[in-house]
């Protein structure tokens, strides 16, 4: 009998640890999110250099002259 009940509670905790991702899988998640999240701010940063503005040079008015 506890023979039956360590097989279960092995086949148990087999499952339950190959349920979550493995280390070398979380370190590739994170990198691809890593290279996305960049790839989303060049395209931010591509977008908006096309529409930036370059300011006017301004003229100094005089106002003291009458």
């Amino acid at each position: 009998m506890s023979k039956f009940i360590f097989i279960i509670i092995s086949s148990f905790s087999i499952f339950v640890l190959s349920c979550k991702p493995a280390a070398e899988d979380r370190v590739m998640m994170h990198e691809k999110a890593n290279r996305i999240s960049d790839s989303i701010g060049r395209v931010i940063d591509a977008a908006m250099e096309e529409v930036k503005i370059e300011p006017q040079p301004s003229t100094v008015i005089d106002t003291t002259k009458k």
